[in-house]
């Protein structure tokens, strides 16, 4: 989707562990692919739509004409490229994203664009190591795709262009992100360092419509077929004594709670997802749920949100009598 050559790549193992860019990109590549004829399409295979595509596009121009936000892009651009797989490395965009804030104010006001237009920039080896493990270049941007879900995600909490979520889209970008219908799957490492330690598939729940239980099966369905197919390498390393590789689940989430079955009922779809889960732990954590529920960050009033749904009462009054609301960790074996 560019008018360049991607850069030459190597895959390590077999089976394969992780793909890595033998080459990085110039500042004068990366400026070229981003005002190509082909980016409006690249834009809109991230899942970039609407404002957000506009208002990008209009940008483009300004960002790859500014010396010192082009070189952070590429830099930005070339650690996406560097490595994607199960031992790929992450944290590193979060590290830098008080510096490219700073910088972006040259552009627009908020955070988030830099990363954006690197990660537009950097998709060849994660598409790479998709397609070592079995998925199609359809399935391939429909993960990647995640990132225009995001930004307007950020767009309603925030009214304007960005991305709040770097860390979580770097996440993705290294390859250990796959969406299978409803629900999307990570992997990674569980009890390390103690003879039960193993590669766990972490469940997460986009905003992008009803936790319909059928829709919710079928996801889980989907992915204990993928991961013990494409990942056998994982199912014959999983520890004795442990449930097999791709039946056992993770979730982290406001939604783990077992409030929601309690108060919404367990037929309702938010209280049959959170009953499907056993409680490992549980953690304080209001602003998670003001987010998700009311779309709002700090600093915020508990006592103005808006008490339209039953979800939103539950929530809201919880805020703000000072009971709050706790995450949960889950656990589910099937």
């Amino acid at each position: 989707m560019t008018d360049r050559p991607d850069p030459p790549l190597q895959t390590l193992g077999d089976p394969p562990q992780h793909v890595r860019a033998h080459e990085e990109l110039t500042a004068a590549e990366v400026a070229a692919q981003l005002t190509a004829p082909s980016a409006a399409a690249l834009l809109e295979n991230l899942g970039i739509t609407g404002q957000d595509h506009a208002e990008l596009s209009a940008l483009i121009p300004r960002a790859v004409e500014d010396r010192e936000i082009l070189a952070a892009i590429t830099r930005t651009a070339n650690l996406l490229l560097s490595a994607a797989g199960l031992e790929a490395p992450t944290g590193e965009l979060d590290a830098l994203q008080k510096e490219h804030n700073t910088l972006q104010q040259r552009l627009a006001p908020g955070e988030g664009l830099i990363a954006i237009l690197a990660l537009a920039a950097g998709t060849s080896t994660v598409q790479a190591w998709h397609h070592e493990r079995g998925l199609s270049s359809a399935q391939s941007w429909e993960v990647l795709a995640d990132l225009g879900q995001q930004m307007r995600v950020h767009r309603r909490s925030s009214g304007r262009l960005g991305l709040h979520q770097v860390g979580w889209m770097e996440l993705n970008w290294r390859g250990r992100l796959v969406s299978l219908g409803r629900l999307q799957f990570d992997l990674h490492r569980v009890e390390r360092g103690t003879p039960q330690e193993r590669w766990m598939i972490g469940t997460h729940i986009p905003a992008t419509g009803p936790l319909d239980p059928a829709a919710v099966e079928e996801s889980f369905d989907r992915a204990t077929a993928y991961f013990t197919a494409r990942y056998a390498d994982l199912v014959r390393e999983h520890p004795a004594g442990a449930p097999p590789f791709g039946h056992e689940f993770h979730c982290h989430s406001w939604l783990v709670n077992p409030l929601l079955p309690e108060a919404l009922g367990a037929d309702s779809n938010l209280g049959g997802f959170a009953a499907r889960w056993e409680l490992v732990s549980h953690a304080q954590a209001d602003d998670d749920a003001a987010f998700f529920v009311f779309g709002v960050r700090p600093p915020y009033d508990p006592a103005a949100l808006p008490r339209t749904t039953r979800l939103e009462r539950l929530v809201g009054e919880r805020l703000a009598d000072g009971r709050g609301w706790q995450v949960g960790l889950g656990r589910l074996t099937r």
